[in-house]
């Protein structure tokens, strides 16, 4: 079996936006720790489900495969999940709490 999609997103983040996260822990979520030079202290927590993640991924790419048309449904919805974090972690108020799932979007707050 390849590595699921949350796997390569998170690996993805660390490498190209100089992310650190925490976990799985025992609830088998994640916390983001740093991205950028930006340091949560608690840490954000990850609030989907692997499964949950998966499925956006797959509901994103079938719209961002306009966007790349190149590339398979499922790494066109890992690229806009990126997208979709670097703007929801760009805005003026600073995230406190979360990063989660809605309309098959990241959002944080």
């Amino acid at each position: 079996m390849g590595v699921a999609y949350l796997d390569r997103f998170v690996k993805t983040v660390e490498e190209s936006d100089h992310a650190v996260f925490t976990g799985p822990d025992e609830h088998r979520r994640r916390h983001l720790v740093k991205y950028h030079d930006d340091r949560f202290d608690p840490p954000l927590l990850l609030d989907f489900t692997e499964e949950e993640f998966d499925a956006a991924v797959h509901a994103t790419g079938r719209d961002a495969r306009s966007l790349w048309p190149d590339d398979p449904e499922p790494e066109a919805g890992i690229k806009m999940m990126l997208v979709h974090l670097y703007e929801s972690m760009s805005v003026e108020r600073r995230p406190r709490e979360r990063i989660y799932l809605s309309n098959g979007q990241l959002w944080a707050e």
